[in-house]
């Protein structure tokens, strides 16, 4: 197998001046200007119909991830490893350090979560570009089929118990509360 060099450089350039990112940032800027009398006549278009399509998009990217399960397994552990341990790490780094900025327990969960996940719409997108020889199976399949559901059903109520410890709030019995929630 043919293995090519991909300089840091590129991939670097291809993250901060990609389609993704230029129209992320230009909608951040414009959003800003036009404020939010400016936003409501177009308010269906980004708000309403946004929602529709990104449920769309998301469950396209999950069926692929799904379909391609079977290429993690040939990659071994590592790769499986990789997309638990370093969100964990990242999305308790996240909670540490929102808190000590003075986010609420509320904000300091949701920023460790930004930490901890993987980029599902703009990462795919620089990898394809900044590194043609890349398996999307791979960081497509890790990204959605191992890093987010982990997110969502263990990494979430770790990073809210950490920072329900560290805002010094009386901690919640998530167990019970879902149990109360639910049943």
């Amino acid at each position: 197998m043919k293995q090519t060099k991909t300089k840091l450089s590129q991939v670097l350039k291809e993250s901060i001046t990609g389609k993704a990112i230029v129209i992320l940032l230009g909608s951040i800027v414009i959003g800003y200007i036009i404020g939010k009398e400016g936003f409501e006549p177009i308010s269906i278009v980004f708000d309403e119909l946004f929602t529709g399509a990104i449920v769309i998009f998301m469950i396209e990217m999950g069926i692929i991830a799904g379909q391609r399960l079977e290429d993690i397994k040939k990659v071994g552990i590592f790769l499986t490893a990789f997309s638990v341990i370093i969100p964990t790490i990242n999305g308790i780094i996240g909670v540490l350090v929102s808190t000590a900025l003075g986010l609420s327990l509320g904000g300091a969960v949701m920023f460790g979560l930004l930490l901890a996940s993987a980029s599902f719409i703009a990462a795919p997108a620089v990898l394809r570009h900044a590194i043609p020889q890349a398996n999307p199976s791979l960081y497509i399949t890790s990204a959605l089929g191992i890093t987010f559901p982990y997110n969502i059903i263990v990494l979430l109520p770790i990073m809210f118990t950490i920072s329900t410890w560290v805002h010094g709030e009386e901690a919640i019995d998530l167990f019970n509360y879902v149990t109360k929630v639910f049943v």
